[in-house]
């Protein structure tokens, strides 16, 4: 992989819009990673994008829902929308919003431009709210991603693809590192491409480790002893200091 010269991501994506291509255990683990960074600090939004028909609606993967989150939102009319923006901009900050949409829908321009990292018009108002898409298949959801997290198991021909959405000269990105995914996969890392803070127009691809953040999810999990003994120690503590 000499010739190659991959870097490892080592770039800041709070404040910032960041699709993860994969399953359920790979977008917590960006969200589980980004909350350990500001030690829990802020609030953590779940974000459920449901069509306006309910027909169409998929299932929401039981793992984001049994995760603990400060809000869940469910989404379907643009009031709804509403209420959420006005939710985000009050919350206190860093904020994390995970956005899980359950029938492709596209996420509002309206919400992601007002969450970008200047804010609208340059005034900072986004620059402490993380957006992070949560996509199977690769689909963009209408978004200007400024980085792009792909999963470990990944084909030339899917990056190319999912680059290639980008315009004709994202392909030559995909191509200079296409021979070597099955080595970057074995050696248990996966690609991500970033355009933050990067020179070149066209961004970078660089190499990340998948498991960041996926031991958080662990460290959150609380038995009925454990929660038990905890509420003894603390009525101990306010009978002491009653």
């Amino acid at each position: 992989m000499s010739s190659l010269r991959l870097e490892g991501f080592d770039g800041e994506i709070r404040g910032h819009r960041c699709l993860v291509i994969g399953k359920e255990s790979d977008w917590l683990s960006r969200i589980q990673a980004l909350e350990s960074e500001s030690l829990y600090k802020g609030r953590s939004i779940l974000v459920i994008h449901e069509p306006s028909r309910p027909s169409g609606t998929g299932s929401v993967p039981s793992a984001l829902v049994r995760k603990r989150w400060d809000c869940i939102f469910r989404i379907r009319e643009s009031f709804e929308a509403q209420i959420l923006a006005t939710y985000v901009a009050n919350a206190p900050k860093p904020v994390r919003i995970l956005w899980f949409s359950a029938g492709a829908q596209e996420i509002p321009r309206a919400l992601w431009q007002k969450w970008s990292y200047a804010g609208v018009g340059g005034s900072g108002a986004g620059s402490d709210i993380t957006l992070i898409g949560c996509s199977q298949s690769g689909e963009p959801l209408g978004c200007e991603w400024e980085a792009i997290f792909f999963p470990l198991q990944n084909t030339p021909q899917f990056t190319e693809r999912v680059l290639g959405m980008r315009g004709s000269g994202m392909r030559s990105l995909a191509a200079n590192v296409s021979s070597y995914l099955t080595e970057i996969a074995e050696s248990g890392a996966a690609l991500v491409w970033s355009n933050i803070d990067e020179k070149d127009s066209r961004g970078a691809l660089y190499w990340y480790d998948p498991n960041e953040g996926s031991g958080s999810s662990s460290s959150e999990k609380l038995t009925k002893t454990e929660a038990l003994s905890m509420l003894d120690e603390l009525k101990g503590w306010v009978s002491k200091n009653a």
